[in-house]
């Protein structure tokens, strides 16, 4: 199990809000594809990548912000979707964990941690996983 580990504020959020727009348009790219694949009718440049840092939640949260008051209309739905100025779309909630926060998944869920595997700035962790509880994963 790959999971990104809780790191300084800072790196993260100049990591989701990086210099060369990279994470934006993978953001905005969200809307290009409603465009091309629903019949979307998004103006991507009415809207602008907005990424925080959720203290409580510990992690990223991203958003799509609506830069003036618009209407799209999403031909595969047949459904138009009202901004207001700064309104914003929710589009990605990322994770992030501490050891024990890992640990605890893993029990949660009838499995026990076999293993961490950390990169060097312990930036990241690949989790070895065995499954503890059998009768945790039946529904």
């Amino acid at each position: 199990m790959g999971m990104d580990l809780k790191k300084d504020i800072e790196l993260l959020l100049n990591a989701y809000n990086d210099a060369q727009g990279v994470t934006a348009e993978f953001n905005l790219n969200l809307l290009k594809r409603i465009n091309r694949e629903l019949g979307g009718q998004f103006d991507v440049s009415k809207f602008r990548h907005y990424g925080t840092y959720d203290v409580f939640e510990g992690g990223m949260v991203s958003y799509l912000v609506s830069l003036e008051a618009q209407t799209v209309f999403i031909e595969m739905i047949g459904r138009s979707f009202a901004f207001a100025p700064w309104e914003p779309i929710h589009t990605e909630y990322s994770h992030k964990y501490l050891i024990p926060d890992i640990e605890r998944l893993a029990h949660q869920t009838g499995f026990a941690v076999i293993e961490h595997i950390l990169d060097s700035r312990k930036y990241f962790a690949d989790s070895i996983w065995r499954v503890d509880k059998p009768e945790a994963l039946r529904y």
